[in-house]
């Protein structure tokens, strides 16, 4: 419990993706909205991706109209060892309707959001915020130009209390971003039972009642929709300058945790000083974390991939109960030795080598003039140079959330 709170895990992301999209006219007639593509890539894989970032276990695709193409592009596939699987709606259903056409393959608890709307929001931090008692909970985005959006009043506490509201046309207001938390229990509300839209029925439903919570951040920025032409067309920048962020690049051993030697095990695993702060102030600012670490222990037969994969796992598990998560980790194996990871390949992933951040730069968008290394050891010193990336070396009792807050950061 904190501050009286149950905490909850929320592992699982409901994608709707089934509406026709008739406000951009002939452009859906052969393709689903989050199917357009944008800068030659479908709009849904740039926020699956996403939703890859925060440890989410499965992510699931509720589809409707031209269901086909997504169940072929995407059903029991996956992206960052993210399972995907798609359900189809018989006929369109509304939002809410499409939500209980899915509830068996539903979690306790799930984010739910839009296939065709990015919304920058750190979800694990939206879920250190989310109270269970209430059966709804939005990330809140401030829109000036509302006409399109849902607007939102809520209380000190958090409680919506008016939605659909009406409001003075270039005032800054809260929006529903179409990012929420949605706890299970909602489908035994009666009142609810043959329901068929979300936001006209449930959600002012919810706001009688007391039942669904808003929360805004100033961290929660960059929203895009391309559900009209004009927005269609200014997501290609959106993309192109918005979705790119610098990376912090961490090494594990020494920096995230204390170095005992072929750590991989959580019993061994103890945390260093401040770095939940620390991971956490990275993500607040908008830069990429991820882990690079040279894990020979796999090519000396101490451990193997899964092991460390489960270790990783179990860290950000620990991570996202404060808000904080790691985007990705790469790790080489290598150990010359190994009749399976000598090759040049496992070779060329080993630090002071450049190939960890090669496989970073070849999944995510990174702007590598302001991505930074932070290791202990002179090979991550060394691979930053080669990489031609900014670095910072820590010695064992340096305080790296000061480190980060000082010169990181504010640079």
């Amino acid at each position: 419990m904190r501050n009286g709170r149950a905490r909850v895990d929320v592992n699982q992301a409901v994608v709707l993706c089934g509406g026709l999209g008739t406000r951009l006219g002939k452009i859906t007639k052969r393709t689903p909205k989050p199917l357009i593509k944008v800068n030659n890539k479908a709009f849904l894989d740039y926020v699956l991706l996403n939703l890859t970032r925060f440890g989410i276990n499965e992510i699931v695709l509720l589809c409707s109209y031209k269901s086909a193409i997504f169940f072929k592009k995407y059903n029991n596939k996956k992206i960052n060892n993210v399972k995907i699987i798609c359900v189809k709606e018989k006929k369109l259903m509304g939002t809410y309707g499409a939500l209980l056409n899915a509830k068996k393959k539903l979690n306790n608890f799930f984010f739910l959001l839009n296939g065709d709307t990015y919304f920058n929001v750190n979800l694990r931090d939206f879920q250190k915020k989310y109270n269970p008692n209430y059966f709804c909970s939005i990330a809140l985005s401030k829109q000036k130009n509302i006409s399109r959006y849902t607007a939102v009043e809520k209380n000190k506490v958090d409680t919506i209390t008016k939605i659909n509201k009406k409001v003075k046309k270039k005032k800054f207001v809260f929006i529903n971003s179409g990012i929420n938390i949605i706890n299970k229990k909602i489908f035994n509300i009666r009142t609810l039972k043959n329901k068929s839209s979300l936001e006209k029925e449930v959600f002012p439903y919810l706001v009688k009642k007391k039942k669904i919570q808003g929360i805004y951040s100033k961290n929660y920025c960059d929203f895009i929709d391309i559900g009209v032409k004009a927005d269609l067309k200014k997501s290609h920048n959106f993309i192109k300058t918005k979705i790119i962020k610098p990376a912090i690049f961490l090494d594990r051993d020494g920096v995230i945790n204390e170095d005992l030697g072929y750590v991989f095990k959580k019993e061994n695993f103890i945390w260093k000083k401040n770095i939940f702060k620390a991971i956490k102030c990275i993500n607040d600012n908008n830069f990429y974390v991820f882990v690079v670490t040279n894990q020979s222990g796999i090519g000396r037969g101490f451990y193997n991939e899964h092991d460390l994969n489960v270790l990783h796992s179990w860290m950000n598990k620990k991570l996202n109960t404060t808000g904080a998560y790691i985007d990705d980790f790469f790790y080489s194996p290598y150990f010359k030795r190994s009749k399976k990871y000598s090759s040049i390949k496992y070779f060329n992933l080993r630090k002071p080598r450049i190939g960890m951040i090669n496989l970073a730069k070849k999944k995510w968008v990174i702007d590598l003039k302001k991505s930074w290394v932070i290791g202990d050891q002179i090979t991550d010193i060394k691979m930053a140079k080669n990489a031609k990336l900014k670095s910072v070396l820590i010695q064992k009792k340096d305080d790296i959330f000061k480190i980060i807050k000082k010169k990181l950061i504010k640079s």
